[in-house]
């Protein structure tokens, strides 16, 4: 019964870290928020646009139409 507990508490603690590794991939984009990448993209970086994929960047010319 012990060894039983033992390796689900193993188990919830390996977890976690694992998958810290697997979602921190080290993008260079990784802290940027969405305004952030929308100045980046308004700015010209052509890259951060398929590194970004859940940011939708067409309305980032309605937030700064200035920019556009």
């Amino acid at each position: 019964m012990n060894l039983s507990w033992l390796l689900i508490v193993l188990g919830l603690a390996i977890d976690p870290t694992g998958a810290k590794a697997q979602l921190d991939d080290g993008g260079i984009y990784d802290n940027y928020t969405d305004d952030e990448a929308c100045q980046a993209f308004l700015d010209g970086d052509e890259t951060i646009e398929q590194e970004l994929w859940n940011i939708d960047f067409s309305d980032c010319l309605d937030r700064w139409p200035e920019k556009g």
